[in-house]
């Protein structure tokens, strides 16, 4: 027996979470057990006969990386009982999105139906660099009790498996120390920005957490510095589709410029995926509030109202400029405000001019003074006694409890 009672339900478990699939042979190649749910009904007669073809060409079976194009595997041999086995990992995929035509260029689809090569597509893992690296890693100390470092797989001269054309470019994807997956796909992105667009906190929030790790080309050899770069990208296109979705121009810029002087003060690539996601949730949120403002059947005077308080809401906004704009008299445009709205306009004021405040206490280093300052109440201690009205806790109260740093 190859493996111990404990390292085969070890080696289930993993398979169960990471779903890359698992193959031991022994010293003549022939399968002794195998962690794997093809997704079609005879992979027994296919799969494992691939599987063979890959460990029979490999020069090197003790230890060895080894890529085909969008697909990669890892193989490694171990001792059991003075007797060799190989562990062979994979095949484990680049990329999640394939059209048919494109499933043909995969190594194991030789031969196989249409609907047998989807299925099993379906089922084989995407995997970043890092994860590779990680697996490879727990497989190794598991069954050898040691392991290459992290930066030895990450810098490991992998075997090609074809001679193609594309061989220079896989290379290229495993020279950089990121992930392989080096940018998230169109697809995935568009996924996110819909949301967005649709104000939609819920599909947003298990959007992200069906998607791998999200990664922004290549733009600099400093993990951080391209991450920042990326995260500064996707801002400006959260912002663009937040304001299709309905959010008030200014007010989406503004927010915008607040993320990502945040971003600017972050130290670690954790912080800032972090940061980047609640940005998105926090356009997301707006949107979703401006929608449903957007709902109630105002009239042209109190939308127009509305938008004005929206884009002046640094400023003193008085009844009397208001009633100009609107071009009534203040006290019928009091009383139709409230009739419609269900608030007075001071209070409606204030509720936008807290919510506001709230963004640039969490998301930016201001002073309560520069932010009392900018949102132009009468004083520090003013600002800090209305917010403390409204939200029942004090401005520092709020930054320490809601800060992202």
């Amino acid at each position: 027996m190859c493996l111990t009672l404990s390292e085969k339900l070890i080696m289930e478990e993993l398979y169960e979470y990471n779903r890359i699939p698992l193959w031991i042979f022994d010293k003549n190649a022939e399968l002794c057990t195998c962690f794997f749910s093809g997704g079609f009904r005879n992979f027994n007669a296919v799969f494992p006969s691939h599987m063979k073809s890959i460990l029979t060409r490999t020069a090197d079976v003790t230890f060895d990386v080894l890529c085909y194009e969008n697909e990669l595997y890892y193989l490694f041999s171990f001792e059991r009982n003075a007797e060799t086995f190989y562990l062979l990992g994979g095949p484990m995929l680049l990329s999640g999105f394939y059209h048919t035509a494109q499933m043909r260029t995969l190594s194991f689809s030789k031969d196989m139906p249409a609907e047998a090569l989807k299925s099993l597509v379906e089922n084989l893992p995407v995997i970043s660099f890092t994860s590779f690296s990680s697996c490879l890693r727990i497989m190794m100390l598991l069954l050898k009790n040691d392991a290459p470092e992290i930066d030895e797989i990450n810098n490991y001269k992998f075997s090609a498996l074809g001679d193609t054309l594309d061989r220079m470019f896989v290379y290229e994807l495993f020279e950089n120390n990121e992930d392989a997956r080096i940018h998230t796909s169109y697809i995935q992105e568009l996924a996110v920005l819909q949301c967005v667009k649709d104000g939609d906190t819920a599909r947003l929030q298990s959007t992200y957490k069906t998607l791998p790790q999200i990664k922004y080309g290549n733009m600099s050899n400093d993990p951080l510095k391209q991450f920042f770069y990326g995260c500064i990208a996707n801002t400006t296109l959260v912002t663009r589709y937040a304001i299709e979705g309905g959010l008030e121009e200014e007010a989406a810029f503004t927010l915008s410029d607040i993320y990502i002087k945040r971003m600017e003060n972050f130290r670690t690539l954790y912080e800032l995926n972090l940061l980047n996601e609640k940005m998105a949730l926090d356009f997301t949120s707006r949107v979703s509030k401006a929608k449903a403002l957007k709902q109630f059947n105002y009239t042209k005077t109190v939308k127009k109202c509305i938008d004005y308080i929206s884009r002046s809401i640094h400023q003193k906004i008085t009844l009397d400029a208001l009633a100009k704009e609107a071009n009534l008299t203040p006290k019928y445009l009091s009383a139709l405000f409230k009739k419609e709205t269900g608030q007075t306009l001071s209070a409606f004021i204030m509720d936008k001019k807290i919510n506001e405040a709230k963004t640039l206490l969490a998301y930016s280093d201001h002073s309560y003074f520069h932010i009392s300052d900018y949102l132009s109440f009468y004083s520090q201690s003013h600002f800090i006694a209305v917010f403390k009205k409204y939200v029942e806790m004090t401005p520092k109260e709020y930054r320490e409890k809601y800060g992202s740093r």
